[in-house]
């Protein structure tokens, strides 16, 4: 299976790995790394091997960060080198748990991550665009 590693800022992956488990039980093969301010590069860096170590079947990793630039995505990028890694920046909720259920599909890695990236930007909308959709035409009549 495709390991996971939710990789932020803070304690965001933790959060955002026991909502998605609130919702779904228990997910398999998924790490967190939670950056604390000030943290030194080198221990980052460890942190980010770590993560992808524990998930690594063989099947490869997918990081998910939490901002493009950011400590957690430019290290892990690092990592594409010396592993089988797709990083993706940004993530979100809805990417976490759909990440969930496309690795039981048999998708390569790199399918695997542009999927989610893709699902990820669909699942931002502004929602009160939706209501105001539905109101409008009703007040109307």
């Amino acid at each position: 299976m495709v390991g996971l590693v939710v990789a932020t800022h803070g304690r965001l992956a933790d959060e955002l790995v026991a909502t998605a488990e609130q919702i779904v039980g228990k997910l398999a093969s998924v790490a967190t790394v939670s950056i604390p301010p000030g943290s030194p590069p080198e221990v980052i860096r460890e942190q980010m091997k770590g993560g992808v170590r524990s998930v690594n079947d063989g099947h490869g990793v997918i990081v998910l960060a939490d901002l493009f630039g950011g400590t957690p995505c430019k290290e892990s990028l690092l990592l594409c080198q010396q592993a089988q890694i797709e990083v993706i920046a940004g993530v979100n909720l809805p990417m976490l748990l759909k990440a969930n259920s496309l690795r039981a599909e048999a998708l390569s890695l790199s399918e695997l991550a542009h999927r989610l990236a893709l699902y990820g930007q669909k699942n931002i909308t502004c929602a009160s665009d939706l209501v105001r959709a539905v109101v409008e035409p009703a007040a109307n009549h």
